[in-house]
């Protein structure tokens, strides 16, 4: 999955990534849909999606804590990302490099019972697919299972 495909699917930029000091920073560079609640989004590194989520709260939150959690885990702090996400993390970022998040809302579902925000049903499809495109062997793949 590429850039292409993340705009097909209406998806936006919304923010740069990099590795510096071992630190996770993130840059916003859409703040309107940062703003966004129920929420998918994807990074996007050296131009193949490198992770797809979700986000119930506005994504801006979701980011920041990306940040604290993954720069604790490079710096072998209690984090809730794996020693082994954070070596992939390192891996996948080097220094001088850097990557972009795409993101935006949910798509609305009517049904007969109500509509509702399909954001989490749209994140598990992605997922599927990342991991079946075959552009990325799973240990490359920065989401941890294929499931939500």
């Amino acid at each position: 999955m590429n850039a292409a495909k993340l705009t097909e699917y209406g998806l936006v930029p919304v923010a740069t990534c990099c590795i510096a000091d071992r630190k996770l920073k993130i840059d916003i560079i859409d703040p309107k849909t940062v703003e966004l609640a129920e929420c998918i989004y994807a990074f996007l590194i050296d131009g193949k999606v490198a992770r797809i989520g979700s986000s119930k709260a506005p994504l801006k939150t979701r980011l920041k804590n990306y940040m604290r959690d993954i720069t604790r885990a490079f710096n072998n702090e209690k984090s809730p990302a794996p020693p082994e996400e954070a070596d992939l993390w390192l891996k996948k970022l080097p220094a001088g490099t850097s990557g972009t998040i795409y993101a935006r809302s949910g798509w609305s579902v009517t049904t007969p019972i109500k509509t509702f925000n399909a954001y989490m049903d749209e994140e598990s499809l992605l997922i599927g697919e990342l991991f079946s495109d075959g552009d990325l062997p799973h240990g490359q793949i920065l989401n941890r299972n294929k499931h939500r």
